[in-house]
């Protein structure tokens, strides 16, 4: 998502995080509450070292949920991410957390206080729209779309964007603690799929959590993160993985995947195509990508290899199927997937899937 970081245009997030649960259901409140855009700074001394941030989604990281942007290390007009990789556009000044797909949204997925802080700004009354399907006249200077903006002390801020509309559970000078519950997760500013962007700020300055105060410009630094102990094993960088996959009787699009479309669990006989399709974060050059779809009988049906991606995706929707021939035979037909890619000298599978669909 985009986030503007400042008190004309707050951005808000979405998830939410329990030591003792991996999904946590929020209440959604019936009124919603009006748009306040404050911004202080702490006087006292600057606190970098005490100053540290717990998961701010309620999903299993690398399971449920995935990182799919950070923040732009690039200074240019090109965009990196902290290790030098691709997950990141030009100009991004948060961490964002997406969940698979926009099915995950009725789960009421909670988005948490990273840090114990006080609010000291909020939205609540952005539309939700459609993935992929934000309108820019309707969003401008909301970009962020429902949120939560908490100071922490010390100079120290955290931005929730991207909120469901009527979610927020706080309100202006709540003195909140780490892990509280913010609201949940929804598809509100400026975004094309669901998730949340949490933006941290020392002292009015975009701080890359992975990184911390003081790292120098640039990728492929060290740094101090500023995650907790117990965070930081669930943080491990991932340049690429599986969000979702399924089968589906018509070629899908990539909105459609990302609103939950398209994931069939049982075809008629007489469907008019069988199509096995994967999205994917993450493809580099030079990665090739291989599916087939097993019949009942365990013959391949259809088997693809693509060639070699020729340019960096952030995302990817990828597909192979058959058109029917006649009814289709009755039983399970079982989708695989494989990404491979060459590291040095070798060439290996760093991603594999499989899903199955019941034709009756």
């Amino acid at each position: 998502g985009s986030c503007i970081l400042s008190y004309r245009s707050m951005l808000l997030i979405d998830h939410l995080r329990s030591p003792t649960t991996a999904l946590r259901r929020v209440v959604l409140p019936s009124i919603g509450v009006g748009i306040v855009f404050l911004m202080t700074c702490g006087s006292g001394k600057a606190a970098e070292a005490e100053f540290r941030l717990s998961l701010p989604v309620a999903c299993e990281i690398g399971v449920v949920c995935t990182i799919q942007n950070y923040v732009d290390r690039d200074p240019g007009p090109g965009a990196t991410d902290y290790t030098c990789g691709q997950l990141a556009y030009d100009g991004h000044k948060g961490t964002d957390f997406r969940l698979p797909d926009a099915s995950w949204l009725t789960r009421n997925i909670a988005v948490l206080a990273a840090a114990p802080g006080t609010v000291v700004g909020l939205r609540n009354d952005v539309r939700d729209h459609p993935s992929g399907r934000f309108d820019p006249d309707q969003v401008k200077g909301r970009e962020c779309g429902n949120g939560v903006l908490i100071d922490h002390g010390d100079g120290w801020q955290t931005q929730y964007c991207h909120m469901r509309q009527g979610s927020v559970q706080v309100q202006e000078g709540d003195r909140v603690y780490r892990q509280q519950p913010l609201g949940a997760i929804g598809l509100s500013g400026k975004t094309e799929f669901p998730h949340v962007h949490l933006s941290v700020r020392y002292r009015d300055k975009v701080v890359d959590p992975f990184l911390g105060v003081g790292a120098d410009e640039g990728c492929g630094i060290k740094g101090e993160p500023l995650w907790e102990t117990t965070a930081l094993a669930d943080l491990s960088y991932r340049p690429s993985g599986i969000l979702s996959s399924g089968f589906t009787d018509q070629v899908p699009t990539m909105n459609q995947v990302v609103s939950g479309q398209h994931r069939q669990e049982v075809l008629g006989r007489d469907a008019p195509n069988l199509v096995f399709w994967v999205m994917i974060f993450g493809l580099l050059p030079g990665d090739e990508e291989e599916l087939q779809v097993i019949a009942p009988d365990g013959s391949v049906l259809v088997r693809t290899q693509g060639e070699p991606a020729k340019k960096p995706k952030i995302r990817w929707l990828t597909y192979n199927g058959k058109r029917a021939r006649g009814l289709w035979a009755t039983g399970r037909y079982k989708g695989e997937y494989q990404l491979l890619r060459t590291t040095g000298s070798e060439r290996k599978v760093v991603l594999q899937s499989s899903t199955s669909i019941w034709i009756e």
